[in-house]
């Protein structure tokens, strides 16, 4: 049953696509959130110390789960988001608040009773973003004949997470007493997490991230199509770290419980029992599939990692470009002197994480089309990348 009736329920539904990353760059594929929107942020408090001490996994697969908790309870509206790594930022209309706010409330809850962390939670109006002197804007990238991707301009996003986490307005604009629970309700379903780690094929596995820094837009535009076209330069158009030949499905128990924790939270003892035993047994019927490329019912295990290869997302934009490259040592030298050349003449600021793998949870809707994949770096990623590119930012800040 709907419960809207709202005329901008439709806003992102409605939105034109467009297809080539270079599109980003792109002001015009761009169209103001209206009004009347709320921007949502939610994040890992002290995310990177989880992540230095080697908890990465779990930050990870709790930003996806504030997503597919979000989706499951508001299922009547397309609903843009991004995955920031350690958590999630959403654009709402004003009447999904509520049951937004269960879906949090749920992803925070499960946070600190099955992983002892704690979840942030933030709304801020789009009208009091526009007052600051900031837009949300969202442009709609089309990744697969199902799959889209929201990307966001403006400053909009990077102007509420402010708010949200700075002690003179966080209270204003953080949630921070529960607004309701969800008996009967699975906030979790399709979340899944079964993927061994994802060894780079040329030796590493980059983490990007890049902030222009220009006066206007246009001039801030011109950075990103000017980065995107030495990404090109440099690796072509081939250096996604997902492929087909090299996804394979874990039997290991360690990596099997983050998903076990979350999808068993709140259920009976008789679920708790079972899921593992279920999730193992699925584990080993997704080997021999993708192993032999077999047709099990609806399930075509080679059409699946095809398209599991295009709906991920490895490259995005939300006021940052973030990218998870696949890369040589030779490839990354090229790429960081090109960063450095630009930070030194103003034009932009980085951060950049190594590791040899990168990560990814899933949500899964269902097996033919509807499934997206959110692509991290191991032992940090993004969260790193993002801890350099603020350094860079205070330092600029200290001799400005």
């Amino acid at each position: 049953m709907k419960f809207y009736s709202d005329s901008s329920a439709s806003f992102y539904s409605d939105l034109p696509i467009f297809r080539e990353f270079k599109g980003v760059a792109d002001g015009s594929n761009y169209h103001d959130v209206p009004d009347d929107w709320l921007v949502v942020v939610s994040d890992i408090k002290g995310s990177t110390k989880a992540i230095e001490s080697g908890r990465y996994k779990e930050v990870n697969i709790l930003g996806a789960s504030s997503i597919i908790a979000v989706l499951n309870c508001i299922e009547e509206v397309e609903i843009p988001f991004v995955f920031g790594g350690d958590g999630a930022s959403f654009v709402i209309p004003e009447f999904c608040r509520k049951p937004l706010e269960r879906a949090l409330t749920g992803a925070r809850q499960l946070a600190n009773d099955s992983f002892d962390m704690e979840l942030r939670i933030g709304i801020v109006p789009v009208k009091i973003i526009v007052a600051g002197g900031f837009r949300v804007r969202v442009a709609k990238m089309q990744v697969s004949p199902w799959g889209t991707l929201a990307m966001f301009s403006g400053g909009g996003l990077a102007y509420a997470e402010k708010l949200i986490k700075d002690s003179e307005t966080s209270a204003t604009y953080e949630i921070q007493s529960d607004s309701g629970h969800n008996e009967g309700q699975d906030l979790f379903s399709g979340l899944e997490c079964r993927w061994e780690p994802i060894y780079s094929k040329k030796g590493e596995t980059v983490c990007l991230m890049v902030l222009a820094r220009g006066d206007s837009e246009l001039e801030n535009s011109a950075t990103y199509s000017k980065f995107i076209e030495e990404m090109r330069k440099i690796y072509g158009t081939e250096y996604s770290p997902i492929s087909p030949k090299q996804m394979k499905v874990t039997l290991d128990p360690k990596l099997l419980a983050h998903e076990t924790k979350v999808r068993t939270f709140n259920k009976n003892f008789f679920t708790r029992l079972v899921y593992p035993v279920l999730l193992r047994l699925s584990c080993v019927l997704g080997k021999i599939i993708f192993k032999f490329g077999l047709r099990v019912g609806a399930m075509d295990g080679e059409e699946y990692l095809n398209t599991l290869t295009k709906n991920s997302d490895f490259q995005k934009f939300d006021d940052t470009l973030r990218m998870t490259i696949d890369s040589n040592p030779d490839q990354r030298k090229k790429l960081v002197e090109y960063l450095e050349s630009q930070m030194k003449v103003g034009a932009l600021f980085y951060g950049i994480q190594i590791s040899d793998s990168a990560l990814m949870t899933c949500m899964v809707f269902d097996r033919k089309d509807r499934h997206l994949h959110f692509v991290d770096g191991a032992s940090g990623g993004y969260a790193l990348a993002a801890k350099q590119m603020k350094s860079q930012l205070a330092e600029n800040k200290k001799h400005a």
